[in-house]
């Protein structure tokens, strides 16, 4: 068996200068991108729509063809691996050195959970499973709904305060039967290259920190990127989305910034990321 010596101090200086050449990447491909493509944007615009681009808008300042891999470097940046979650600096050294030697798929898997909203068709018999996909976002944690994420080696379902009662039993089973079949071969082994580990959360407990620890914190952002970000927020009342919001009322946002107030600190003219970090895209 291989044995690792960590130095914890020498691990904290690396994952920081980690940060940075993140940042200092993401600034150097967007001042690319602006410098190069800001005629044919604004013309693209302007002839789609008749508006001109503003700095509220991601794809002014960044290429859209690169906006899955812009989401994923701020999950990653944020995650387990080099933010400042839950797990313990031996757990996210191991995370690291299995993150470098897993196929891309479950490498993805590792950097930020995939989300679903879960609902049973009753019309069918036995009652059909269904599955919505949602934005890996604190505001996708709605009080009427259940929650199914997988983030590789750890597996979650959550419920809302609204769906606490006996009579969701069955979907709570049913979406956990769903995870464990991702990660299941034809003979029902785990195969992936870590043990899963599976909560039952409740909205409330204080274990559902361990999910809501990893979901971008959206809340802090303002209404309309709120709603940019996650469309099905228009469905709910005035009062259910201010009660959404006050879930996540007690949050720092210098110690962990939405994706927003991340991007746009690190690509405006005044940031400082090009000297902090080196841009792995030069």
């Amino acid at each position: 068996n291989e044995v690792m010596v960590i130095d914890h101090e020498e691990q904290e200086l690396m994952t920081e200068e980690a940060r940075h050449d993140l940042d200092a990447t993401v600034h150097s491909i967007s001042k690319a991108f602006r410098m190069f493509n800001f005629k044919n944007i604004l013309s693209k615009k302007s002839q789609v729509n008749g508006l001109i681009p503003t700095e509220s808008s991601v794809d002014f300042a960044f290429p859209p063809e690169l906006a899955d891999a812009l989401h994923q470097l701020y999950h990653l940046r944020r995650g387990s691996m080099l933010g400042h979650g839950l797990q313990s600096m031996d757990d996210r050294v191991m995370s690291r050195n299995l993150f470098i030697r897993l196929p891309l798929e479950d490498t993805l898997s590792m950097i930020a959970p995939v989300l679903w909203k879960c609902q049973l068709n009753n019309d069918e018999s036995p009652p059909l499973l269904l599955l919505d996909p949602v934005p890996c976002i604190t505001l996708a944690l709605w009080d009427n709904c259940v929650i199914a994420a997988d983030h590789y080696d750890c597996l979650f379902v959550w419920s809302g305060r609204g769906t606490l009662g006996p009579e969701y039993d069955g979907l709570r089973e049913k979406c956990k039967k769903h995870l464990l079949e991702l990660v299941s071969n034809s003979n029902g082994d785990n195969h992936r290259f870590t043990p899963i580990k599976i909560y039952m959360l409740k909205e409330g407990d204080s274990m559902s920190r361990r999910l809501t620890t990893r979901l971008a914190p959206a809340h802090a952002d303002p209404p309309q990127h709120q709603l940019a970000s996650f469309p099905d927020l228009a469905h709910l009342t005035p009062t259910q989305l201010q009660t959404l919001r006050d879930k996540f009322r007690f949050y720092d946002a210098k110690a962990d910034a939405s994706f927003r107030r991340w991007f746009w600190s690190v690509v405006r003219a005044t940031s400082k990321a090009p000297n902090e970090g080196r841009s792995l895209a030069e």
